[in-house]
């Protein structure tokens, strides 16, 4: 028999074929998915550049529709701009050189578009058509953000103004800011400034919070029966030594004080007694409840260093221990006050564009959970309401020779819908502070009360 006949001949051949194409098609294989995308995707790649650059970036939108940021010009060359000059901390930037932060880098996938549909991306790729993004609104209110920052002036600290049911952020002011229309121009300097403009005060600032813990330390011990508030307290005004400087009550107290006088008049004294009492565990929980340690969750950057346990309850109970808190930190326990305890969760999104160009409402956030009982908070702000406003000022030591002013306030006295909190830096000057949140609380009675 012949193993070497025509039709072996043949069947070598046609495997020989078989291989060879099998052998192409993994190489192409190999070529165009392998080490295209190591080639494709690297940074300095030119297409990949030319695309981002085209990328049509989706509007920021305050809760109005006002716009607060958004892409102008020419596919060949657009530009991301800010109608707001000082929107800066509170929406964030957009750069090709920088990256991105705040809300901008939050929702960059979404702003890009990145999210589009398999059906979308083909036609895109197919019509060289560039990458459009989807708008994403907020709940700030671009008329009481500018406010915020023209009253602030050119000092240096933060401003919170929220909903107190919802848990809707309406202005975040952070000085010294940026005016992100100049970020690439200025990038190097903001990096460099001391100041800090770039960080943002009123969610990563971490203040030495003093006194400003006293309502919810009290409201705390109200529900743990360890106090009472009629109840006597012995040498209200007596002398603390803190950061080698002494503290006494803010104001005079009477004689025969009570703790609704030492809340009233800021006296540190009776709160170390109370927190001594109290024990570190139990400020601990106090601490965790009121949301003070842990940072709120937002689509910006809320990341801060770990904090060192509680180690001495005498500082821990007039906030000179380790326990450093944001001004937003503050701001939502203090709205737990107007919402008989509850701790609302923040929201800074309302709606996000679909891909057929329809606002999708967001889910609204439910509570946080209970800080304290419903008795314990309105017995605390009832003796924080003075002429029509619950209000709470305090200067608080920030380190030997450093001190921040501190307001606090809830609005209108008979709804309290509205929490303010404001803090100015390396200043003792209440009347300072008060300002801020006055000249605040009168702009959003006024927006409330408009036609």
């Amino acid at each position: 028999m012949n193993n070497h006949s025509p039709q072996t001949h043949l069947h070598k051949m046609q495997r020989a074929i078989l291989l060879g194409f099998l052998a192409v098609a993994v190489s192409l294989a190999f070529w165009s998915v392998v080490r295209s995308k190591a080639i494709l995707g690297r940074d300095d790649n030119p297409r990949l550049v030319e695309a981002a650059l085209r990328i049509q970036r989706g509007q920021i939108l305050d809760r109005n529709g006002t716009v607060l940021a958004h892409t102008v010009g020419q596919p060949e060359a657009l530009a991301r701009t800010y109608p707001f000059e000082t929107i800066g901390p509170a929406v964030g930037y957009y750069s090709f050189r920088h990256g991105t932060a705040g809300i901008e880098a939050g929702y960059d996938a979404v702003l890009r578009g990145d999210e589009a549909s398999f059906t979308a991306v083909i036609n895109q790729q197919l019509l060289h058509a560039p990458q459009i993004g989807r708008d994403v609104q907020l709940t700030l209110d671009a008329e009481l953000q500018t406010t915020a920052e023209a009253l602030f002036g050119s000092a240096h600290g933060a401003v919170v103004l929220l909903d107190t049911t919802t848990g809707d952020i309406l202005a975040l002011v952070s000085h010294p800011g940026y005016n992100p229309n100049l970020l690439d121009v200025n990038f190097d300097e903001l990096v460099a400034d001391e100041s800090a403009p770039l960080l943002n005060r009123a969610v990563q600032g971490q203040y030495q919070p003093g006194l400003v813990l006293q309502p919810f330390i009290l409201a705390a011990a109200l529900d743990a029966d360890r106090i009472q508030l009629d109840g006597a307290v012995l040498n209200a005004n007596r002398p603390v030594p803190v950061n080698g400087e002494v503290k006494r009550c803010q104001t005079t107290p009477p004689d025969n004080a009570t703790w609704a006088d030492v809340l009233i008049h800021r006296c540190p004294g009776p709160m170390q007694d109370l927190a001594d009492r109290l024990g570190l565990a139990m400020l601990d929980d106090i601490f965790l409840r009121f949301g003070f340690t842990t940072p709120p969750e937002l689509p910006l950057n809320t990341e801060v260093p770990v904090q060192e346990p509680l180690a001495d309850p005498l500082q821990a109970g007039i906030g000179q221990d380790n326990l450093t808190v944001s001004p937003l930190q503050v701001a939502l326990a203090l709205a737990s006050l107007a919402n008989d305890g509850r701790l609302p969760t923040p929201r800074l999104i309302t709606a996000v564009q679909d891909e057929n160009g329809d606002m999708q409402p967001q889910p609204t956030t439910t509570s946080a959970g209970a800080a304290v009982t419903g008795r314990a908070a309105r017995e605390i702000r009832q003796l924080l309401n003075a002429d029509g406003t619950v209000s709470f000022a305090v200067s608080a030591l920030s380190g030997p020779d450093s001190r921040n002013g501190w307001y606090l306030s809830l609005i209108p006295a008979e709804t309290l819908q509205y929490a303010i909190v404001v803090v100015v830096e390396e200043s003792d000057d209440l009347e300072v502070v008060q300002a801020i949140g006055a000249g605040l609380e009168t702009a959003v009675t006024d927006l409330n009360d408009a036609p």
